[in-house]
């Protein structure tokens, strides 16, 4: 009987390996003969459910942990893994019923806990989300993801301090650089938002500890002997200031370098995607999309450092600067195409990049336009590209926006037509995207609508007023309640 139970406890750790290397086919050669015996039957069936987990074949995953429960229905890692299972579909329901199973098993199943309160935290109930944290808190205080997840809980309700609490909590936990540059950079998001800008510019610096970004970083360093520019005098030297993020980050930005050319008699350069770098041709600077000419340089910086060097020398902010010309042919013809409705027009965008980890708390759901979309004295168009403007078609507002997303925006130089259409309408009404910061450097009456918990920067703009003189920014009073923002925005147009 010990040499049996050896045995099988070998070919357990042998199967659990080949899962680990991806060798899937083995490792189920290996548990389907467990399923010949009904002293390993459940064994077999739970890590062959693991492998089709594995294989991202949910349906088959499913079977296995169903089989399990037929045997013994108080299973509990059966039931955890069906819930699994169910939570990455998002299908909340079934995964909280199988959670809930578990903790019933084992009132100490730190992972069922955690679990439940992703669900509560994805469906924004941040009360009972927090609940369910507290119990993860209380079985094992130095569980990370717990205090993560307070922290941007916390962080999305506004309560910063409380916020920070939970990050700097990390910080005081772990050694792990990935969980240590994550809390850093959540830190920097509240203080920047509570305009402590000071220690929030320094702490936004953590962003570049990213392995993708590191990994560029060294690479430049290694190929050209250059330093992180940390405010030194320029002049004579060659600068590479380089993109980072998101498009509408580095136009927002991109003034930053005006200063730089101001300041020092310095050779600038901006290093950018091919397909954005036609924004930012009608400027004194080397505009490059690759490094294969740039022989030397002396100094490099992300772009997205330098509104912190700024402060730190200024304790202000630079001025607006309309630098993104419209192409004069493309305009002509959207001026033409335009004036056509005969009534003023205004542009919408609704849905930013879904991919962006908090896009649910930026886009908009289309829907909330409807009362606008009735404004008689209006013609409205869309200038929402790809993914978001399916929903005119859902919410069966063809006959009240002009779709113009199979029509813009379709050769190699991103927003090639959205810029002139912007140039020759009314106003924007623009979800938090790319588009806002267009507008905003094309100085084009903007109406921006924000969720209870912006970016960063807009509390900075609100606060301040800084960044663009023509964005009008309309943001929740609480979580979710868009209904008062879109009455705010119809009195406004409607007058």
């Amino acid at each position: 009987m010990i040499n049996e139970n050896v045995e099988l406890q070998k070919k357990i750790k042998e199967g659990i390996s080949l899962i680990e290397n991806n060798n899937f086919l083995e490792a189920e050669k290996i548990f389907d003969k467990f399923l010949k015996n009904n002293d390993t039957e459940t064994t077999g069936l739970f890590f062959l459910g693991i492998i089709s987990i594995k294989k991202k074949e949910n349906f088959k995953a499913k079977e296995f942990f169903f089989k399990i429960l037929n045997i013994n229905e108080f299973h509990l890692e059966a039931n955890f893994n069906l819930a699994l299972v169910y939570f990455g579909e998002d299908n909340y329901d079934e995964a909280s019923t199988y959670f809930d199973i578990s903790i019933k098993i084992n009132n100490k199943h730190l992972p069922s806990y955690y679990h439940k309160g992703l669900i509560y935290m994805f469906r924004n109930n941040y009360d009972e989300a927090i609940k369910y944290f507290d119990i993860c808190n209380n079985i094992d205080e130095k569980f990370i993801p717990t205090s993560l997840n307070l922290g941007n809980i916390y962080l999305r309700r506004n309560e910063f301090k409380k916020s920070i609490h939970y990050y700097q909590k990390i910080l005081n936990l772990t050694s792990d650089k990935t969980y240590l540059n994550l809390a850093k950079f959540n830190i920097a998001w509240n203080q920047l938002a509570e305009c402590n800008l000071h220690e929030g510019f320094k702490n936004y610096e953590a962003r570049k500890e990213k392995p993708l970004v590191s990994k560029q970083l060294n690479e430049l360093i290694e190929k050209y002997s250059c330093k992180e520019w940390q405010g030194e005098n320029l002049d004579n030297k060659t600068i590479i200031i380089l993109s980072e993020q998101g498009l509408g980050d580095n136009i927002q930005f991109f003034r930053y370098l005006f200063w730089i050319k101001d300041k020092f008699n310095a050779n600038i350069i901006f290093h950018i995607n091919k397909k954005q770098s036609h924004l930012f041709k009608d400027t004194p600077f080397n505009i490059v999309s690759n490094l294969d000419k740039i022989n030397h340089i002396d100094y490099f910086i992300l772009i997205m450092s330098l509104p912190g060097i700024y402060f730190n020398q200024n304790q202000s902010f630079p001025k607006f600067i309309q630098y993104i010309k419209p192409n004069k042919e493309i305009n002509l013809i959207w001026k033409d195409r335009l004036q056509k409705f005969k009534k003023p027009v205004i542009a919408l965008n609704w849905q930013g990049d879904r991919s962006f980890m908090f896009d649910r708390t930026r886009s908009i759901a289309l829907s909330n336009f409807k009362n606008i979309l009735n404004l008689k004295k209006y013609t409205f168009i869309s200038v929402q590209k790809g993914f978001g403007s399916e929903q005119i078609k859902s919410n069966k507002f063809e006959n009240h926006i002009v779709d113009l997303s199979n029509e813009i925006d379709n050769g190699d130089k991103t927003f090639e037509d959205t810029i002139s259409i912007l140039n020759n309408v009314e106003c924007l009404i623009t979800s938090d995207t790319a588009i806002a910061h267009l507008a905003g450097t094309l100085n084009v009456k903007t109406f921006l609508l924000l969720s209870f918990n912006p970016e960063w920067r807009w509390f900075i703009e609100k606060k301040y007023k800084v960044f663009y003189p023509n964005i009008n920014i309309i943001q929740q009073n609480k979580p979710d309640d868009w209904g008062t923002v879109f009455e705010k925005v119809e009195n406004i147009i409607n007058q």
